[in-house]
């Protein structure tokens, strides 16, 4: 792995780290007229969020990497930002869970691409699948917007 992936990598780690715990926030300052729907995708959203945390510092690991393993290392990188506490209204949770949701689909791509350019077809299948689900979940969220 080079110096550019592990880079790379860990900077997805950190934002999904922050990402995890902003899930959380919105799904315990939910308030509004649709928040049974809402808390529970919330629920799936971050419990898949938790999967994808250990996949990929797995992944560094087994390339030979050191991931990000503390919130503090975590927040020093990550380029996703945390939510203030306090109440979230519907929109603002899907306004939110949508720009983050972007932002996924964005650079899952570009892991691929680096992994591809590097000939590391175990990492560039692996984002790739991240690539399929962020897109669906974005699709998901614009239709519920609508």
């Amino acid at each position: 792995m080079t110096k550019e992936m592990e880079k790379k990598l860990n900077l997805y780690l950190a934002n999904q780290l922050v990402d995890y715990v902003k899930k959380h926030n919105l799904h315990w300052n939910l308030k509004g007229s649709h928040f049974f729907t809402l808390h529970a995708k919330l629920e799936e959203l971050y419990d898949e969020a938790d999967e994808i945390l250990d996949e990929v510092a797995e992944r560094i690991l087994a390339l030979g990497g050191n991931p990000v393993s503390s919130m503090k290392e975590a927040l020093a990188i990550a380029t996703i930002k945390e939510l203030e506490d306090g109440p979230k209204s519907t929109d603002a949770v899907i306004h939110a869970l949508v720009s983050d949701t972007n932002y996924w689909v964005k650079d899952s791509k570009e892991i691929v691409e680096l992994a591809e350019k590097e000939g590391d077809g175990v990492t560039a299948d692996m984002f790739n699948g991240y690539t399929k689900e962020y897109q669906k979940l974005a699709w998901m969220l614009k239709a519920y917007q609508s």
